[in-house]
């Protein structure tokens, strides 16, 4: 079953299907790389997918599924 991302789940999933982890900035907001990409809303719903899963409180790594994403090899 294919997944339907938002703008903002994609773009959230573009950097994390090639390896990004993505950190809370403190309050809701969600960072990688030093850049904001969405909220911790943004991440739960990812959860929800099984495209991420949680490192501790504030951070989140790609899943298998959520690195087949990533058309690049």
């Amino acid at each position: 079953m294919a997944k339907k991302l938002s703008s903002t789940q994609t773009a959230v999933m573009t950097w994390m299907s090639r390896g990004w982890k993505a950190y809370s900035a403190g309050g809701t907001r969600v960072e990688i790389n030093g850049k904001p990409v969405g909220t911790v809303s943004t991440m739960v719903a990812l959860e929800g997918m099984g495209l991420v899963t949680r490192l501790g409180v504030a951070a989140w790594e790609v899943t298998d599924a959520g690195r087949a994403l990533n058309p690049a090899p």
